[in-house]
């Protein structure tokens, strides 16, 4: 029988980006990645393989250093001695079969298991195999993503599904808010280097436009002749004050504004990294999302901030050119992990 004698095989796994389904603070998730990859049969008598609860973390805890724990269990059913090492752990090595390992901030850890018996050994030692990353979660309070000015917080709505339940990580400023609206968040202890940022977005165009109108009925009466008078009645119809905009349907009907065919290239959406714009758009993305990714600044402690620029008017005081923002899925992760 051929014996592999203090042999050391190391792979590296490839990350597998996690999807986030809570929105709790902080959220750790994770992911349905196989702890063990082909090919871990040993042709000895001992094998290194090992079982874990999770790989891949998401926080969204944008301050200090979030923590969560990691399961081990080393699988082999011939072993007689074994050494753990949890790089960045606590603990940071462990002799036990089955062991909890407690990590502490953002980034990627490597984890390394060397297995005994009286014939052979096996070891297996793994980059970068357990990763904790930054999810945003959207939620607005005085810790997290604040708006500005504050009387237009609601400028910032969720994304719900067809039932009314909110879907996590999902912001929407709908077509009718008119004015510049901010939303800011302040990030501390971060890793101060190789920061990556990524976002989706959708500027949706809009159609059409319903304003609220009132109908009033006026008559005018005009003398034809000597003792003769002619009465023509009609109706008034005045937008609402300030202009409301309502459903197609609502009843008195409302007055319908169809949108140009093309916008003009502004500023419509923009991202600032503490008071500098670093990412801006304009255009229309024709009812798709699309993926942003950004490298930030060597800083740890930094404030992003999106803003939806100011809504042109028309002479009648209506939005003259809609459009609904979306972004999702924000996420921030070491630039190695990529």
């Amino acid at each position: 029988m051929r014996h592999l004698s203090n042999s050391v095989l190391i792979t590296v796994l490839s990350l597998t980006i996690l999807v986030v389904v809570g929105c709790t603070a902080p959220v750790f998730t994770p992911s349905n990645v196989a702890a063990t990859p082909p090919g871990w049969e040993n042709t000895g008598s001992v094998n290194a393989s090992f079982l874990t609860t999770g790989r891949n973390f998401a926080s969204s805890s944008s301050s200090s250093s979030p923590e969560f724990v990691v399961g081990y269990i080393a699988t082999g059913s011939n072993l007689d001695s074994l050494s753990w090492t949890f790089a960045g752990g606590t603990p940071a090595s462990s002799t036990l079969i089955q062991q909890e390992v407690r990590y502490s901030g953002f980034g990627s850890f490597d984890v390394g298991l060397k297995v005994f018996n009286l014939e052979d050994s096996d070891t297996r030692y793994f980059e970068d195999y357990v990763r904790l990353f930054y999810m945003d979660d959207w939620t607005f309070s005085s810790d997290s993503w604040t708006a500005s000015p504050t009387s237009l917080a609601s400028a910032f709505q969720p994304k719900t599904d067809l039932d009314g339940n909110t879907i996590p990580s999902w912001i929407i400023i709908p077509e009718t808010v008119v004015n510049e609206v901010s939303c800011s968040k302040s990030f501390t202890d971060f890793p101060s280097n190789q920061l990556i940022l990524e976002f989706d977005y959708k500027l949706e165009k809009i159609p059409v436009l319903y304003a609220a109108t009132t109908y009033a009925v006026s008559s005018t009466t005009t003398l034809i002749s000597s003792g003769t008078t002619q009465t023509n009645t009609f109706t008034i119809n005045t937008l609402n004050t300030p202009i409301e905009y309502v459903d197609r349907d609502v009843d008195p009907a409302p007055t319908e504004f169809v949108s140009p065919s093309t916008y003009p290239g502004k500023r419509r959406l923009v991202l600032e990294y503490n008071g500098f714009p670093i990412w801006v758009t304009s255009s229309m993305t024709d009812g798709v999302f699309k993926r942003i990714k950004l490298a930030l600044p060597s800083l740890s402690d930094f404030e992003l901030s999106f803003i939806r620029t100011e809504n042109l008017l028309d002479s009648s005081g209506v939005i003259e050119y809609p459009y609904q923002a979306e972004i999702r899925n924000l996420t921030i992760k070491l630039q190695e992990e990529e």
